[in-house]
């Protein structure tokens, strides 16, 4: 009698244990970057304003400093979705990873009211144009990264043959403004919140933008999930990607308390009254993927710089589905 009392008092406890794992909320592991995602990282330093977060979906931003990083782990199981440059996704896809992009985080584009990523040279230095880098270096931040594209971009539009006229080498952000200032670099590429740091400190001088470069709005960053996590966690997207859309509209209507919270809560670093004027990328309050962008840059990467072995589906890969409709 006693034996049987044990066995159901296992099996109710196993029973309970199996119903609180069958209510807890699927875990997202998200690999984020430090520039240019205040939507993302808000999504954590102000739960509050994700209704579903903890009920319908986990979240666990994990930091990387390169997008191949990113995917690195990805492919070890480590994460399950992420941030990264349109031109990485496409690269990834190419390469035979099982992901969507599902969102788009910001845009590069034209306009006195966005900031678009900008290459420097020393403002007292020998480089009036890009022509002057002939013979020069330019620094990006990781060798075919969306920087790297729109330097050779830059350097083409110029008449320089990059690799052969122009060095193409790799610094990290934080490290671009003394690589210039030394001449350690011709001209480095410099993106928020570094660019309104380095142009407080003087002393550089823009050359171009990554919209003048390529000569079009485009996708910066986007948001992509695993298919087999897409597949098995439908649901949680949907719910993740409605909380997404409705910080991304927070943010838009709330910028300064919103980067406020941002620096308080550690995401960056750069003193708060400069990060406060910094003027910010494009981003659609719906979190919509401009699909024609993606298609041109793919083109450009396939036909120009011989970057991609074959022709990307970019249709395919994007799948705006699981945003609120």
């Amino acid at each position: 009698m006693k034996r049987t009392a044990c066995l159901l008092l296992g099996f109710f406890c196993l029973a309970l244990q199996l119903a609180a794992n069958a209510a807890e909320p699927p875990l997202i592991r998200f690999g984020r970057g430090f520039a240019a995602e205040e939507q993302v990282w808000l999504m954590s330093a102000r739960p509050d304003l994700t209704p579903n977060q903890g009920k319908r979906y986990q979240l666990k931003q994990i930091l990387f400093q390169a997008n191949p990083q990113r995917f690195q782990a990805f492919l070890a199981g480590e994460i399950d979705a992420g941030t990264a440059p349109g031109l990485s996704v496409i690269f990834a896809n190419e390469q035979g990873l099982d992901i969507k992009v599902v969102a788009s985080v910001c845009m590069e584009a034209a306009g006195k009211q966005w900031f678009s990523t900008t290459y420097m040279t020393k403002d007292d230095g020998p480089v009036r144009s890009v022509k002057d880098l002939k013979g020069s270096t330019i620094g990006v931040v990781g060798i075919k990264t969306a920087t790297d594209l729109w330097a050779r971009a830059g350097l083409l539009n110029a008449g320089l043959q990059p690799d052969r006229d122009t060095k193409v080498v790799p610094l990290g952000f934080p490290a671009m403004g003394d690589a210039v200032r030394t001449a350690k670099v011709g001209a480095g590429t410099f993106v928020e919140p570094f660019y309104s740091a380095e142009t407080a400190k003087g002393g550089l001088r823009k050359l171009f933008t990554a919209v003048e470069a390529v000569g079009y709005d485009h996708e910066l960053l986007d948001l992509w999930f695993g298919e087999k996590f897409l597949n098995a966690n439908p649901d949680a997207v949907r719910a993740f990607l409605a909380d997404y859309v409705a910080v991304t509209k927070y943010y838009l209507a709330n910028t300064v308390q919103a980067k406020r919270d941002l620096h308080k809560a550690g995401f960056v670093r750069t003193p708060l009254e400069i990060y406060l004027k910094n003027a910010d990328w494009k981003r659609d309050p719906n979190a919509r993927v401009n699909v024609e962008s993606l298609k041109k840059l793919s083109v450009f990467m396939r036909d120009k710089l011989q970057w991609l072995e074959k022709p990307v589906n970019v249709d395919a890969l994007v799948d705006q589905s699981y945003l609120p409709r």
